[in-house]
Protein backbone atom coordinates (compact mmCIF):
# COMPACT_ATOMS: atom_id res chain seq x y z
CA UNK A 1 0.00 0.00 0.00
CA UNK A 2 2.91 2.61 0.77
CA UNK A 3 4.24 2.09 -3.01
CA UNK A 4 0.88 2.82 -4.34
CA UNK A 5 0.94 6.03 -2.09
CA UNK A 6 4.60 7.29 -3.23
CA UNK A 7 3.79 6.23 -7.02
CA UNK A 8 0.81 8.60 -6.98
CA UNK A 9 2.48 11.52 -5.33
CA UNK A 10 5.15 11.11 -7.37
CA UNK A 11 2.47 11.40 -10.21
CA UNK A 12 0.76 14.17 -8.66
CA UNK A 13 4.25 16.14 -8.38
CA UNK A 14 4.72 15.55 -12.14
CA UNK A 15 1.38 17.17 -12.63
CA UNK A 16 1.67 19.90 -10.51
CA UNK A 17 5.24 21.07 -11.79
CA UNK A 18 4.17 20.91 -15.62
CA UNK A 19 1.15 22.77 -14.99
CA UNK A 20 3.37 25.70 -12.94
CA UNK A 21 6.14 25.27 -16.02
CA UNK A 22 3.32 26.05 -18.53
CA UNK A 23 1.73 28.53 -16.35
CA UNK A 24 5.12 30.36 -16.18
CA UNK A 25 5.67 30.32 -20.18
CA UNK A 26 2.41 32.31 -20.47
CA UNK A 27 3.49 35.23 -18.00
CA UNK A 28 4.76 38.46 -19.81
CA UNK A 29 8.30 38.46 -19.26
CA UNK A 30 9.33 41.41 -21.96
CA UNK A 31 8.65 43.76 -24.15
CA UNK A 32 9.64 43.73 -28.19
CA UNK A 33 9.80 46.12 -30.70
CA UNK A 34 7.39 44.52 -33.18
CA UNK A 35 8.08 47.80 -35.92
CA UNK A 36 11.49 49.49 -35.36
CA UNK A 37 11.98 53.32 -35.40
CA UNK A 38 13.31 54.43 -39.19
CA UNK A 39 15.10 57.23 -40.48
CA UNK A 40 13.81 60.65 -40.76
CA UNK A 41 13.94 64.46 -40.80
CA UNK A 42 14.79 66.34 -37.48
CA UNK A 43 11.50 67.47 -35.97
CA UNK A 44 9.45 64.84 -38.41
CA UNK A 45 7.61 62.16 -36.83
CA UNK A 46 9.03 58.67 -36.61
CA UNK A 47 6.58 55.94 -38.49
CA UNK A 48 4.34 53.81 -36.09
CA UNK A 49 5.97 52.06 -33.64
CA UNK A 50 4.59 49.24 -31.74
CA UNK A 51 5.95 47.04 -28.86
CA UNK A 52 4.71 43.88 -28.11
CA UNK A 53 4.57 42.26 -24.40
CA UNK A 54 5.11 38.67 -24.88
CA UNK A 55 5.83 35.75 -22.96
CA UNK A 56 7.90 32.74 -22.78
CA UNK A 57 7.16 31.75 -25.70
CA UNK A 58 7.41 34.62 -27.81
CA UNK A 59 3.96 35.20 -27.95
CA UNK A 60 2.27 38.79 -27.37
CA UNK A 61 -0.23 38.51 -24.44
CA UNK A 62 -3.67 39.66 -25.74
CA UNK A 63 -4.58 40.06 -21.85
CA UNK A 64 -1.68 42.72 -21.30
CA UNK A 65 -2.87 46.41 -20.59
CA UNK A 66 0.06 47.28 -18.70
CA UNK A 67 2.07 51.25 -19.68
CA UNK A 68 5.02 50.45 -22.15
CA UNK A 69 7.62 54.06 -22.38
CA UNK A 70 9.93 54.51 -24.76
CA UNK A 71 12.88 56.69 -24.17
CA UNK A 72 15.88 58.09 -25.78
CA UNK A 73 19.07 54.78 -25.04
CA UNK A 74 21.90 56.34 -27.79
CA UNK A 75 21.64 60.05 -28.22
CA UNK A 76 24.13 60.57 -30.76
CA UNK A 77 23.13 63.97 -31.38
CA UNK A 78 21.77 65.27 -28.06
CA UNK A 79 18.42 65.49 -29.29
CA UNK A 80 15.28 65.76 -27.20
CA UNK A 81 12.20 63.25 -27.76
CA UNK A 82 8.97 64.82 -28.11
CA UNK A 83 5.36 63.07 -28.33
CA UNK A 84 3.42 60.71 -25.99
CA UNK A 85 6.32 58.64 -24.59
CA UNK A 86 4.47 56.26 -22.32
CA UNK A 87 0.94 54.15 -23.65
CA UNK A 88 -1.20 51.78 -22.21
CA UNK A 89 -1.02 48.38 -24.47
CA UNK A 90 -3.86 46.87 -25.72
CA UNK A 91 -4.27 43.82 -26.46
CA UNK A 92 -0.65 42.92 -25.82
CA UNK A 93 0.43 45.84 -28.02
CA UNK A 94 1.24 49.60 -26.96
CA UNK A 95 1.39 51.70 -30.33
CA UNK A 96 3.07 55.17 -30.31
CA UNK A 97 2.90 57.46 -32.61
CA UNK A 98 4.09 61.09 -33.43
CA UNK A 99 6.91 60.76 -31.82
CA UNK A 100 9.86 62.96 -32.78
CA UNK A 101 13.58 63.98 -32.30
CA UNK A 102 14.79 67.61 -32.56
CA UNK A 103 18.83 66.57 -33.48
CA UNK A 104 20.45 65.02 -36.54
CA UNK A 105 22.35 62.52 -35.77
CA UNK A 106 23.29 58.72 -36.39
CA UNK A 107 23.20 55.71 -34.62
CA UNK A 108 19.88 56.58 -31.81
CA UNK A 109 18.66 53.71 -30.70
CA UNK A 110 15.56 53.60 -28.21
CA UNK A 111 14.32 51.84 -25.49
CA UNK A 112 10.57 50.21 -24.59
CA UNK A 113 10.01 49.45 -20.57
CA UNK A 114 7.47 48.51 -18.57
CA UNK A 115 7.06 47.95 -15.02
CA UNK A 116 8.29 44.13 -14.01
CA UNK A 117 9.41 43.49 -17.60
CA UNK A 118 12.56 43.11 -19.41
CA UNK A 119 13.09 46.02 -21.90
CA UNK A 120 14.13 46.15 -25.09
CA UNK A 121 16.43 47.89 -27.38
CA UNK A 122 15.59 49.15 -31.10
CA UNK A 123 17.81 48.99 -33.82
CA UNK A 124 20.25 51.99 -34.73
CA UNK A 125 18.70 54.65 -37.06
CA UNK A 126 19.66 58.44 -37.98
CA UNK A 127 17.79 61.11 -37.80
CA UNK A 128 18.79 63.71 -40.98
CA UNK A 129 18.89 67.59 -40.77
Amino acid sequence: MNRLRIVLLIALAAVACSDDQSSLAHTPIRVVFLTEPSDVAANSSLPGIDIGIVDGTGTIRNDATSAVTIAILNNPGGATLSGTSTVNAVNGIASFSGLTLDKAGTGYTLVASSAGLQPDTSRAFSITP
